[in-house]
């Protein structure tokens, strides 16, 4: 049975939705913005609907750590060099394609971009890093009693929201970190190791009442002090709760598709590409003349069917990838 037919069809919809969620979220929340108090008083119901969207969307990141958790990650020399390949094939491709279009764009910041040495490239280092970690994360999950485990996630959960999410006197950098993945994994094993009943047995539900409560507090305190009170942040520990729920749910459906399966393989690479300094001045200037230039439902739907663009654009490019790769690895 080949690798595509073998995969969950239902977390990998789920990974799907996770990359729209961040294109999403990279949209609303990075090139649009969040509404003022004057966008509130101008149009509640535009206000109350992008905040809506950015509060499904910034569980995108924190949803993909959280899968590579609940399976587990079986950290090896090919698939190291597969994750490797990925992102130096994707990235030396949108240079010299950049490069053959106008020669002005080998720069030394755009060759330090295709060496990943970019900020915006911050989840390739960071999965790196969790990917070379996870024997050892591994080794804890499978040895550690369930008491151990659990005081392990209390308390790191207890040091983690108190000084980094509440006071920021440590910086985890809002969760753009190898340190917060490895809580993510680690919450994502215990989760589907040993179930919580209560949790377990409600989780669209508390998922629904998480998402609902956030844009309440947000919508809240955007207008009253301009701010999204913390709640907009991957290591918000209700959107890391949420998440789980939504990754339980999709856990309990019972789909299988080859098609999504094969769409999935492409979503880390909808990140690089969509996310590369020399194609995301595109994507930013793209965005805003569609939320510019349309209202009300309009804007939704155009935005909508541009992201969904996107990835299959992505898609597309990231097969002459998984070709080439293929025939490297001498793989069927």
């Amino acid at each position: 049975m080949s690798k595509l037919k073998m995969r969950q069809s239902n977390i990998e919809l789920l990974r799907i939705i996770a990359i729209l969620f961040v294109l999403l979220d990279h949209a609303s929340g990075m090139i649009i913005g969040l509404p003022s108090k004057a966008d509130f008083d101008g149009s509640l119901s535009s206000s109350v609907t992008k905040i809506f969207f950015d509060s499904l969307a910034v569980g995108g990141v924190d949803i993909f750590v959280l899968i590579s958790g609940w399976f587990g990650i079986h950290t090896t020399v090919k698939g190291v060099a597969r994750y490797l390949f990925q992102v130096a094939f994707l990235l030396l491709l949108l240079l010299f394609c950049f490069c053959i279009y106008d020669s002005g764009y080998l720069t030394f910041d755009n060759i330090k971009a295709t060496l990943c040495l970019y900020n915006g490239y911050w989840f390739i280092i960071a999965y790196l890093g969790l990917y070379l970690l996870s024997p050892v994360l591994n080794a804890f999950a499978e040895t550690a009693s369930k008491q151990q485990f659990q005081t392990l996630l209390v308390s790191l959960y207890i040091f983690q929201c108190y000084f980094t999410w509440l006071t920021g006197y440590i910086d985890y950098y809002g969760g753009y970190s190898i340190t917060f993945f490895c809580l993510l994994y680690l919450s994502a094993r215990y989760f589907r190791l040993y179930p919580i009943k209560i949790i377990n047995n409600n989780v669209f539900t508390i998922f629904c009442g998480i998402t609902l409560f956030i844009i309440v507090l947000v919508c809240v305190s955007l207008y009253f002090t301009g701010t999204a009170a913390r709640m907009l942040r991957y290591d918000n520990p209700l959107v890391i709760l949420s998440s789980l729920c939504l990754l339980t749910t999709f856990s309990k459906i019972r789909i299988q598709s080859t098609i999504i399966n094969r769409l999935a393989t492409a979503c880390f690479a909808v990140y690089i590409i969509h996310f590369n300094p020399l194609v995301f001045p595109f994507f930013s200037r793209a965005v805003r003349q569609l939320y510019n230039n349309n209202n009300g439902v309009m804007v939704l739907l155009t935005i909508g069917a541009f992201l969904i663009l996107v990835f299959l654009i992505c898609f597309l490019i990231d097969t002459l990838r998984l070709i080439i790769w293929k025939f490297l690895a001498h793989e069927r």
